[in-house]
């Protein structure tokens, strides 16, 4: 039996094919909690198992590249929302509009590829860049396609080195939990790093396809082998742990007083201030924003806009059982307590007491 080349490529993607599976099952059944991270799990090694599986079974360079190319966009924004959602919970609405844009982005293109047609968009002389990651070399697109695809790519690798950068170099704590994550990470930034270098490298020197193969392999098993490996405590309290944040509470706390915090935050209604954010708050406690962020999130379980919502909601519920205020309209009322309009009011209301505030005045005045 003669093993070539195009053999052991064939091996390869199979045995990553199998392999994913396993990873599969580990996640499925070691991951405890909480669902949202373990969906970003899932999500990153199910597309390995589908870009794996049409990697093995397509016959022509071009076949299922769309396919492999869409579930390559998965894996690298559920990448970008795990980081966010274990790290940097404080960037969760930066990292959403990143996310929403690449999927709306990718949504237009399945369609603009049913209405111009497969072979148009992926000519049969187009061979698939196995290591270009979100590149859209194999495309035949409209150079604003093309535009879109690459910034897609540009994005995702700023939102991973950000985060691997502050891991692995601003942030420092002195726990086993952290210096695990630290190791965990830093085996990200260099399989990031990696990336990039091989993709400039690919563009600028003429390497056989083969070779190329052979890397993205390495690359896809590297990926696999980090989500299996991953700190254990991450599979039961992920939420919680972060960066071990909650086992370093005077790292972040010290430089503030909660006597302080509750005579600024609520004795002097801050949180009625129509235009309170936490850069404002911050320079009144005489803190930076990242530490405010931090004592507000693991004191209060929330980010800092969360809690001033909840907490013009619990002064919404005050006062409108106080006689004086009983000809003041809803919308005066959400005025009083810090809303800007009764649009922005009555999302929070929703989240944090239920129903709509007309029942509940209703309720009051029967």
């Amino acid at each position: 039996m003669n093993i070539t080349s195009d053999s052991i490529i064939q091996y390869s993607y199979f045995f990553l094919f199998l392999f994913s599976i396993i990873v599969l099952l580990d996640v499925l059944i070691r991951f405890k909690s909480p669902f949202k991270l373990k969906m970003f799990f899932l999500l990153i090694v199910i597309s390995c198992i589908v870009i794996n599986f049409c990697l093995f079974i397509r016959t022509g360079t071009d076949q299922y590249v769309f396919i492999i190319q869409i579930f390559k966009v998965v894996t690298g924004t559920s990448v970008v929302q795990l980081f966010t959602n274990l790290y940097f919970i404080q960037h969760k609405k930066l990292a959403n509009i990143y996310i929403i844009s690449s999927y709306t982005f990718y949504i237009f293109l399945i369609f603009y590829v049913l209405i111009v047609g497969y072979d148009t968009v992926f000519p049969k002389y187009n061979l698939l860049n196995s290591t270009g990651g979100q590149g859209g070399n194999s495309f035949n697109l409209p150079i604003y396609l093309n535009f879109f695809i690459y910034l897609d790519f540009i994005f995702f690798n700023l939102f991973s080195l950000y985060y691997i950068y502050n891991i692995l170099f601003k942030f420092s704590f002195k726990n086993i939990y952290f210096k695990r994550i630290q190791i965990w990470t830093f085996c990200f930034f260099v399989f990031i790093l990696m990336q990039l270098i091989f993709i400039l490298l690919f563009n600028i020197i003429e390497i056989p396809k083969s070779n190329k193969i052979f890397v993205s392999i390495f690359f896809g098993l590297s990926l696999l082998l980090m989500v299996l490996y991953r700190p254990s405590f991450i599979n039961k309290n992920g939420s919680k742990i972060l960066f071990g944040f909650l086992f370093n509470r005077k790292d972040f706390s010290m430089d503030i007083s909660e006597i302080d915090f509750n005579f600024h935050f609520f004795t002097n209604f801050y949180y009625k201030n129509k235009k309170a954010d936490i850069v404002e708050f911050s320079s009144i406690m005489g803190v930076n924003k990242e530490i405010m962020f931090n004592y507000v999130y693991f004191t209060f379980s929330m980010s800092f806009d969360e809690l001033i919502n909840k907490t013009r909601i619990e002064y919404f519920v005050e006062i409108i059982k106080e006689p004086k205020y009983n000809s003041y309209t809803i919308e005066a009322l959400a005025m009083e307590v810090g809303f800007s309009s009764r649009q922005r009011f009555y999302q929070p209301f929703k989240k944090y007491h239920g129903g709509n505030p007309s029942d509940l005045v209703d309720v009051l005045n029967d």
